[in-house]
Protein backbone atom coordinates (compact mmCIF):
# COMPACT_ATOMS: atom_id res chain seq x y z
CA UNK A 1 0.00 0.00 0.00
CA UNK A 2 1.31 3.75 -0.52
CA UNK A 3 0.19 6.43 1.67
CA UNK A 4 1.05 9.98 1.13
CA UNK A 5 1.87 11.42 4.31
CA UNK A 6 2.52 15.24 3.58
CA UNK A 7 1.09 17.17 0.42
CA UNK A 8 3.30 17.60 -3.14
CA UNK A 9 5.03 20.72 -4.32
CA UNK A 10 7.02 22.25 -1.29
CA UNK A 11 9.81 20.76 -1.21
CA UNK A 12 13.15 21.38 -2.32
CA UNK A 13 13.47 21.26 -5.76
CA UNK A 14 17.01 19.74 -6.59
CA UNK A 15 16.61 16.18 -5.14
CA UNK A 16 14.52 13.32 -3.65
CA UNK A 17 15.69 11.12 -0.65
CA UNK A 18 14.40 7.48 -1.09
CA UNK A 19 15.13 4.44 1.97
CA UNK A 20 13.77 1.06 1.81
CA UNK A 21 13.92 -0.90 5.80
CA UNK A 22 12.40 -3.67 7.03
CA UNK A 23 11.49 -4.83 10.78
CA UNK A 24 15.17 -6.13 11.64
CA UNK A 25 16.50 -2.70 10.90
CA UNK A 26 14.18 -0.63 12.84
CA UNK A 27 15.15 0.39 15.71
CA UNK A 28 18.55 -0.15 16.02
CA UNK A 29 19.21 1.51 12.33
CA UNK A 30 15.71 2.97 10.56
CA UNK A 31 14.59 5.39 13.22
CA UNK A 32 18.02 7.04 14.19
CA UNK A 33 18.37 7.13 10.29
CA UNK A 34 14.94 8.85 9.76
CA UNK A 35 16.06 11.59 12.97
CA UNK A 36 19.21 12.46 11.04
CA UNK A 37 17.35 13.18 7.92
CA UNK A 38 15.00 15.01 9.52
CA UNK A 39 17.10 17.28 11.16
CA UNK A 40 19.47 17.79 8.00
CA UNK A 41 17.80 17.65 4.96
CA UNK A 42 14.41 19.50 6.62
CA UNK A 43 13.13 20.68 2.81
CA UNK A 44 13.59 17.50 0.80
CA UNK A 45 11.28 15.58 -0.26
CA UNK A 46 11.65 11.77 1.36
CA UNK A 47 9.73 8.89 0.61
CA UNK A 48 10.00 4.87 2.23
CA UNK A 49 9.54 1.79 1.38
CA UNK A 50 8.60 -0.94 3.99
CA UNK A 51 9.74 -4.09 2.88
CA UNK A 52 7.57 -7.36 3.78
CA UNK A 53 8.29 -9.82 6.11
CA UNK A 54 7.63 -13.87 6.29
CA UNK A 55 6.13 -13.86 9.82
CA UNK A 56 2.83 -12.02 9.09
CA UNK A 57 2.12 -11.59 12.80
CA UNK A 58 5.88 -10.05 13.45
CA UNK A 59 5.58 -7.92 10.45
CA UNK A 60 1.88 -6.15 11.33
CA UNK A 61 3.02 -5.46 14.91
CA UNK A 62 6.32 -3.69 13.04
CA UNK A 63 3.83 -1.66 10.68
CA UNK A 64 1.99 -0.55 14.10
CA UNK A 65 4.58 1.01 14.94
CA UNK A 66 6.74 2.15 11.74
CA UNK A 67 4.01 3.89 10.59
CA UNK A 68 3.11 6.04 13.21
CA UNK A 69 6.07 6.83 13.48
CA UNK A 70 7.22 7.70 9.96
CA UNK A 71 3.32 9.62 10.19
CA UNK A 72 4.93 11.93 12.66
CA UNK A 73 8.10 12.79 10.84
CA UNK A 74 8.98 14.87 7.48
CA UNK A 75 8.30 11.72 5.47
CA UNK A 76 6.63 12.73 1.84
CA UNK A 77 5.10 8.86 1.73
CA UNK A 78 5.49 5.13 2.76
CA UNK A 79 4.79 2.42 0.42
CA UNK A 80 4.25 -0.76 2.26
CA UNK A 81 4.31 -4.69 2.25
CA UNK A 82 2.89 -7.48 4.21
CA UNK A 83 5.24 -10.15 1.75
CA UNK A 84 9.02 -9.64 0.95
CA UNK A 85 9.66 -7.99 -2.24
CA UNK A 86 13.01 -8.08 -4.12
CA UNK A 87 15.26 -4.50 -3.50
CA UNK A 88 14.55 -4.22 -7.13
CA UNK A 89 11.07 -3.50 -6.86
CA UNK A 90 11.63 -1.21 -3.88
CA UNK A 91 13.60 0.72 -5.76
CA UNK A 92 11.85 1.02 -8.43
CA UNK A 93 8.79 1.91 -6.03
CA UNK A 94 11.09 5.03 -4.42
CA UNK A 95 11.61 6.13 -8.35
CA UNK A 96 7.64 6.40 -9.36
CA UNK A 97 7.10 7.78 -6.24
CA UNK A 98 9.57 10.51 -6.12
CA UNK A 99 7.69 14.24 -7.64
CA UNK A 100 11.60 15.27 -8.20
CA UNK A 101 13.46 14.00 -11.34
CA UNK A 102 16.69 13.10 -9.50
CA UNK A 103 16.56 10.44 -6.23
CA UNK A 104 19.17 9.99 -3.67
CA UNK A 105 18.70 6.32 -2.43
CA UNK A 106 20.01 5.68 0.65
CA UNK A 107 20.32 2.42 2.80
CA UNK A 108 19.01 2.22 6.11
CA UNK A 109 21.77 1.49 8.01
CA UNK A 110 23.90 4.93 7.70
CA UNK A 111 25.02 7.27 10.17
CA UNK A 112 24.82 10.73 8.63
CA UNK A 113 25.62 14.41 9.58
CA UNK A 114 25.57 17.75 8.27
CA UNK A 115 28.76 17.77 6.43
CA UNK A 116 27.00 14.95 4.17
CA UNK A 117 24.46 17.36 2.42
CA UNK A 118 27.15 19.41 1.87
CA UNK A 119 29.48 17.60 -0.34
CA UNK A 120 26.41 15.67 -1.63
CA UNK A 121 24.67 19.11 -3.07
CA UNK A 122 28.47 20.39 -4.11
CA UNK A 123 28.42 17.09 -6.59
CA UNK A 124 25.07 15.96 -7.32
CA UNK A 125 24.19 18.33 -10.54
CA UNK A 126 27.40 17.03 -12.17
CA UNK A 127 25.64 13.29 -13.15
CA UNK A 128 22.70 11.83 -14.14
CA UNK A 129 23.53 8.84 -11.91
CA UNK A 130 26.49 7.96 -9.23
CA UNK A 131 27.40 6.34 -6.70
CA UNK A 132 29.08 7.81 -3.35
CA UNK A 133 32.01 6.67 -1.90
CA UNK A 134 32.40 3.91 -4.47
CA UNK A 135 28.94 2.13 -2.43
CA UNK A 136 25.88 0.97 -3.67
CA UNK A 137 24.68 1.77 -0.48
CA UNK A 138 24.16 5.32 -1.48
CA UNK A 139 24.17 6.09 -5.10
CA UNK A 140 21.24 8.55 -6.99
CA UNK A 141 20.04 8.84 -10.46
CA UNK A 142 17.42 10.55 -12.48
CA UNK A 143 14.79 9.51 -14.26
CA UNK A 144 15.96 10.21 -17.68
CA UNK A 145 18.21 7.65 -16.82
CA UNK A 146 15.65 5.05 -16.47
CA UNK A 147 14.05 5.91 -19.72
CA UNK A 148 16.86 4.84 -21.50
CA UNK A 149 18.33 1.75 -19.37
CA UNK A 150 15.38 0.60 -17.67
CA UNK A 151 13.87 -0.05 -14.32
CA UNK A 152 15.92 -2.07 -11.82
CA UNK A 153 15.37 -5.77 -12.74
CA UNK A 154 12.45 -7.19 -10.33
CA UNK A 155 12.86 -10.25 -11.21
CA UNK A 156 16.11 -11.02 -8.88
CA UNK A 157 13.59 -12.11 -6.07
CA UNK A 158 15.62 -10.64 -3.06
CA UNK A 159 19.01 -8.44 -2.32
CA UNK A 160 22.44 -8.74 -4.23
CA UNK A 161 23.10 -8.51 -8.08
CA UNK A 162 20.55 -5.83 -8.98
CA UNK A 163 23.40 -3.32 -9.39
CA UNK A 164 25.71 -5.14 -11.11
CA UNK A 165 23.07 -6.02 -13.48
CA UNK A 166 22.14 -1.97 -13.66
CA UNK A 167 26.47 -1.29 -14.16
CA UNK A 168 26.49 -3.58 -16.73
CA UNK A 169 23.39 -2.27 -18.57
CA UNK A 170 24.66 1.12 -18.03
CA UNK A 171 27.56 -0.18 -20.17
CA UNK A 172 25.88 -1.84 -22.83
CA UNK A 173 23.43 1.20 -23.73
CA UNK A 174 26.35 3.60 -23.72
CA UNK A 175 28.84 0.96 -25.72
CA UNK A 176 31.62 0.94 -23.10
CA UNK A 177 33.29 -1.96 -23.86
CA UNK A 178 34.80 -2.45 -20.28
CA UNK A 179 32.16 -2.43 -17.30
CA UNK A 180 33.13 -2.19 -13.64
CA UNK A 181 32.76 -0.46 -10.38
CA UNK A 182 34.91 1.83 -11.77
CA UNK A 183 32.67 2.72 -15.23
CA UNK A 184 29.94 4.02 -13.33
CA UNK A 185 30.85 7.88 -11.74
CA UNK A 186 31.52 8.28 -8.74
CA UNK A 187 32.02 11.21 -6.11
CA UNK A 188 33.12 11.36 -2.60
CA UNK A 189 30.97 12.28 0.61
CA UNK A 190 32.32 13.28 3.67
CA UNK A 191 29.69 12.87 6.67
CA UNK A 192 28.07 9.60 6.19
CA UNK A 193 29.39 6.14 7.47
CA UNK A 194 27.68 2.96 5.93
CA UNK A 195 27.71 -0.07 9.34
CA UNK A 196 27.07 -2.87 6.79
CA UNK A 197 24.72 -4.06 8.65
CA UNK A 198 24.18 -7.83 8.50
CA UNK A 199 21.05 -9.90 8.02
CA UNK A 200 20.34 -12.69 10.48
CA UNK A 201 17.34 -13.49 10.04
CA UNK A 202 16.31 -11.61 6.02
CA UNK A 203 12.58 -11.09 4.90
CA UNK A 204 13.53 -13.85 2.07
CA UNK A 205 14.39 -16.98 4.45
CA UNK A 206 11.61 -18.84 2.91
CA UNK A 207 12.31 -18.09 -0.52
CA UNK A 208 16.07 -18.62 -1.36
CA UNK A 209 19.26 -19.63 0.92
CA UNK A 210 21.17 -16.35 1.84
CA UNK A 211 24.50 -16.57 0.56
CA UNK A 212 27.50 -15.00 3.20
CA UNK A 213 25.74 -12.98 5.29
CA UNK A 214 23.99 -10.25 3.50
CA UNK A 215 22.73 -11.60 -0.18
CA UNK A 216 19.95 -14.16 -1.60
CA UNK A 217 21.56 -16.67 -3.55
CA UNK A 218 18.89 -16.56 -5.84
CA UNK A 219 19.63 -13.27 -7.42
CA UNK A 220 23.41 -14.55 -8.34
CA UNK A 221 21.42 -17.47 -9.74
CA UNK A 222 19.18 -15.26 -11.97
CA UNK A 223 22.12 -12.98 -12.84
CA UNK A 224 23.94 -16.01 -14.40
CA UNK A 225 21.08 -16.94 -16.20
CA UNK A 226 20.69 -13.74 -17.29
CA UNK A 227 23.86 -12.73 -18.71
CA UNK A 228 26.10 -15.13 -20.47
CA UNK A 229 29.56 -15.73 -20.20
CA UNK A 230 31.62 -16.24 -24.05
CA UNK A 231 34.63 -17.10 -24.57
CA UNK A 232 35.57 -14.23 -26.20
CA UNK A 233 34.85 -10.55 -27.04
CA UNK A 234 31.51 -10.23 -29.15
CA UNK A 235 29.91 -7.32 -30.89
CA UNK A 236 27.77 -5.48 -27.84
CA UNK A 237 29.13 -7.96 -25.67
CA UNK A 238 30.48 -6.26 -21.86
CA UNK A 239 33.47 -7.27 -19.75
CA UNK A 240 33.63 -7.30 -16.14
CA UNK A 241 35.80 -6.59 -13.32
CA UNK A 242 36.87 -10.40 -13.70
CA UNK A 243 37.81 -9.96 -17.43
CA UNK A 244 35.19 -11.77 -18.66
CA UNK A 245 33.14 -11.36 -22.01
CA UNK A 246 29.31 -11.26 -21.10
CA UNK A 247 26.01 -10.57 -22.98
CA UNK A 248 22.34 -10.40 -22.31
CA UNK A 249 20.81 -13.97 -23.29
CA UNK A 250 18.01 -14.32 -25.62
CA UNK A 251 14.80 -13.66 -24.37
CA UNK A 252 16.37 -12.25 -21.35
CA UNK A 253 16.14 -8.53 -21.83
CA UNK A 254 14.75 -6.52 -18.74
CA UNK A 255 11.44 -6.28 -19.05
CA UNK A 256 9.16 -2.80 -18.92
CA UNK A 257 7.86 -3.09 -15.54
CA UNK A 258 6.11 0.14 -15.66
CA UNK A 259 4.80 0.25 -19.11
CA UNK A 260 2.57 3.76 -18.07
CA UNK A 261 4.80 5.64 -15.66
CA UNK A 262 4.79 9.16 -16.50
CA UNK A 263 8.46 9.59 -15.93
CA UNK A 264 8.14 13.05 -16.87
CA UNK A 265 11.76 13.64 -17.73
CA UNK A 266 13.56 13.77 -21.33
Amino acid sequence: MHEILRPQGKFYSRYAIGVVTYVKRFEEYFQPLVAQLDRIFPGVEKNFVINGFYDQEQQQKYLDRALPFLRGSTARSVTYYQENQSLSRCWNQLILNSTNKKILILNDDLILRPLFRLFLEAQIGRFDTAVINRSWSHFFLTKSIVKKIGWFDERFPGVGQEDGDYVLRLAEYYGIRNSNHNYIHNIYCFGVKNIVAKNPDPGWKRQSQTLGEKYTKANTEFLNSKWQVLERYEPGSIRNEEGKFLKIRAGMGTPNFYPDADLGYN
